[in-house]
């Protein structure tokens, strides 16, 4: 009775943590689309104000810096629906070992995960033993279209401050790659901390 209320438990484990996966992927791209929608729209209506009148300046005093907020929030938050979705993977992969080893043959039908699954990728990001695969994520996405907005937006106050438009546009460029730096950083630093604390349980 403990055994078959035991592997029931498994059961209804396993479908929590496919929902909880299909519901963390649903908010990732909820989230993700938002900010580009709202990216967009802002870019397209400052395009028109730059055509038809002076308010572009304040419109975008206004806007902009709502946008940034915006970007990196939704970064913080992809970051830790990431973690919280290799979570639940390594979770369901260990119920999945289970199953496979009941009979001879399990094996075949759950099969061990394997080295390109998104679950090592997202791992391999944290151990750094592939820095580049930081930038596969749908945060990277995020973080790097709101770090390049950032380095705009400052571009732009400096040259309206009265600063030439070349050390302007430089400034800019200098303040987006230290927000890209800075935001991969702590991506690969909350990967790594999750890795961490998975092995810790392991053993």
């Amino acid at each position: 009775d403990a055994r078959s209320a035991f592997e029931a438990g498994l059961a209804n484990e396993y479908f929590a943590l496919s929902g909880l996966r299909s519901s963390s992927i649903a908010e990732a791209g909820t989230r993700a689309t938002l900010f580009f929608t709202t990216l967009t729209g802002t870019v397209l209506a400052l395009g028109f104000l730059a055509g038809t009148t002076d308010a572009i300046v304040p419109v975008a005093y206004a806007a902009l810096p709502i946008v940034i907020l915006l970007g990196v929030l939704s970064f913080l938050r992809l970051v830790e629906i990431s973690v919280e979705d290799v979570g639940a993977l390594r979770a369901i992969n260990r119920i999945r070992a289970y199953y496979g080893g009941l009979v001879p043959e399990g094996r075949d039908y759950f099969p061990a995960p394997g080295r390109q699954q998104a679950i090592n990728e997202l791992i391999d990001v944290g151990a750094r033993r592939a820095p580049w695969r930081a930038a596969l994520t749908i945060a990277a996405t995020v973080g790097v279209m709101d770090a390049l907005v950032a380095g705009a937006s400052l571009a732009f106050v400096l040259a309206h401050a009265g600063m030439p438009t070349a050390p302007a546009v430089v400034a800019g460029i200098l303040v987006a790659l230290a927000m890209i730096w800075a935001l991969f950083a702590h991506q690969t630093r909350r990967f790594g901390t999750a890795l961490r604390v998975a092995e810790s349980m392991s053993s």
